[in-house]
């Protein structure tokens, strides 16, 4: 089923899969545009799923000292609503890859936006609020569970409080480790019991075991580099490309 192609293309995905866990932020956005080049439909994010909680692993062991639990909880009811709007948003479409192509394109986009308006914008620290938990928890819990592309959102949310660089990517280890193990169920039950195919395959769980030493490398790489990598260039980049990628959903 897969091409050698198909193995360099997912590589390089869990590549960066693995240093966005560790020391870029953001960086992830890329995976979904490059693993939709493989797979398609329901097994875009089902196939990108496993690579994620393969680097949550080491992200959570490095950094979860760092993590700031009192931000975290609160957005827990929100995040849950954005799952069922997921879900509903899944239920809805059935067997419509193209649909859900052009939707996870468009989310993508959209965080790429929000990433860009983060940079560009330096606004003072903001307090908590029920408001914002609101927002950012159902837009990144809808946007998770749908395309596995929500980072920046927390990102963006986290920043506009303060939080400094470790305390981020610590935070964001614990919210997204949690998030993408809740998913695995869902996943199974949706696939079983509505239309529009399986998340998981037997061959794309294959696929996705033989990418995880890209995983571990992105990783080990993220963590030596963490304090020093110069994170602006890059990200540009990842946004460059993700753009690209998304165009490329919607497009074809």
């Amino acid at each position: 089923m897969f091409s050698p192609g198909d193995y360099v293309i997912g590589a390089i995905a869990a590549l960066i899969v693995g240093l966005s866990k560790t020391a870029l932020p953001g960086a992830g956005l890329l995976a979904t545009p490059l693993l939709a080049m493989v797979v398609e439909g329901r097994a875009i994010p089902g196939t990108t799923l496993p690579i994620l909680v393969a680097a949550d692993l080491f992200a959570v062991a490095w950094y979860s000292r760092s993590a700031r639990w009192d931000l975290l909880r609160p957005m827990v009811p929100w995040v849950a609503a954005g799952f069922v709007a997921g879900a509903a948003f899944f239920v809805a479409i059935g067997n419509a890859p193209k649909t859900l192509n052009v939707v996870i394109g468009w989310i993508v986009l959209v965080i790429v936006a929000i990433q860009v308006w983060r940079m560009v914008r330096r606004s003072p620290s903001a307090a908590p609020s029920v408001g914002a938990d609101a927002f950012y928890g159902t837009s990144g819990g809808f946007a998770t569970f749908v395309s596995n592309n929500a980072g920046p959102i927390l990102n963006t949310h986290l920043l506009r409080l303060g939080l400094d660089k470790r305390e981020l990517v610590g935070t964001s280890a614990w919210f997204y480790f949690t998030v993408n193990l809740s998913k695995i169920p869902i996943y199974l039950a949706l696939g079983a019991w509505s239309d529009g195919g399986h998340f998981f395959t037997g061959s794309t769980l294959r696929y996705d075991a033989l990418l995880v030493p890209g995983v571990v490398l992105g990783a080990v790489v993220g963590r030596r580099v963490f304090e020093h990598i110069p994170q602006r260039p890059f990200i540009i980049a990842v946004l460059v490309f993700a753009t690209a990628g998304s165009a490329r959903l919607i497009l074809a």
